[in-house]
């Protein structure tokens, strides 16, 4: 049994619960992984996990070798060597030599990769829609311009530490 003081502090963390942000970045994340493994399966695509699609973002954009993307997905060299080493297998990335560096290999994106992507941008619609189906197409675009801002702000802050280093 807990005592007044510990039964109070609980109740006040229930009170206030629905509107922690924490918990909502959490349960929203939940719902789009489940949804999109679930989807991306019945889709053919079960080789490829949400974790997947961190490192292929980043390496749509730019070629890089193992150490910048592990700092830039903020995994250990090795975890990234081992997701690294799995999308190369399945062909959704490929690497080459770095020509500066014989020791480096620069990984890039392939045309598995780039399907991928632009089949995730069709799964990224239907969560959207989701969403809209839920709060209305108002606040689902408010929230898409927030997350935006939101994402921006912090990967500068991001890229500031990482001067830093």
């Amino acid at each position: 049994m807990l005592d007044k003081r510990t039964k109070a502090k609980l109740d006040s963390h229930i009170a206030t619960r629905k509107r922690n942000i924490t918990r909502g970045f959490y349960i929203v994340q939940r719902y789009i992984n489940e949804w999109a493994l679930n989807r991306w399966k019945e889709d053919g695509w079960d080789n490829i996990r949400p974790d997947h699609l961190r490192l292929i973002s980043i390496i749509s954009t730019e070629q890089l070798n193992i150490n910048e993307l592990s700092k830039r997905a903020r995994v250990s060299k090795q975890a990234m060597s081992k997701m690294v080493n799995d999308l190369i297998s399945k062909k959704f990335i490929a690497f080459e030599t770095d020509p500066s560096d014989s020791r480096s290999k620069i990984i890039s994106i392939t045309k598995d990769g780039v399907e991928f992507m632009e089949y995730f941008k069709g799964c990224s619609k239907v969560v959207e829609k989701k969403f809209e189906d839920i709060i209305g197409t108002k606040k689902t675009q408010q929230l898409i311009d927030i997350l935006a801002e939101l994402t921006e702000g912090i990967l500068e802050e991001e890229k500031k530490e990482l001067e830093k280093r």
